[in-house]
């Protein structure tokens, strides 16, 4: 079954101190070339544009729990990200680099979970 790119994902980000394995993160849907989602300390708002195999992304990730770490192991209060993804057929995955540390990268993957109604 073919799934569209307007969906609900699960988010997982790699962790280099887990030896490259990916760690759980939080929820994005895409809609309407926009972004939306978050995980227990942060939310994410923004846009993405895609062709049949790629898609780009730019978000800003902003924290909502005073006590959480952020994906790439900071405490920052928000920051902007930008993503290069290759499309799958349930699993769309690539790397995301913030934008005030460029350089920075930590892999992700969005793992299909259901098409929007």
């Amino acid at each position: 079954m073919e799934h569209r790119l307007e969906a609900l994902y699960v988010v997982q980000f790699g962790d280099v101190a887990l030896g490259g394995r990916y760690r759980p993160g939080g929820v994005v849907v895409f809609k309407s070339h926009r972004i939306f989602g978050g995980d227990s300390g942060y939310y994410y708002v923004g846009a993405y544009s895609a062709d049949e195999k790629n898609i780009s992304i730019t978000a800003k990730i902003v924290k909502h729990d005073p006590t959480a770490e952020d994906a790439f192991g900071d405490r920052s209060a928000s920051f902007d990200i930008e993503a290069k993804l290759t499309i799958g057929e349930r699993v769309i995955e690539g790397h995301m680099e913030r934008r005030d540390r460029p350089g920075l990268q930590l892999p992700v993957r969005l793992i299909w979970k259901e098409d929007l109604p």
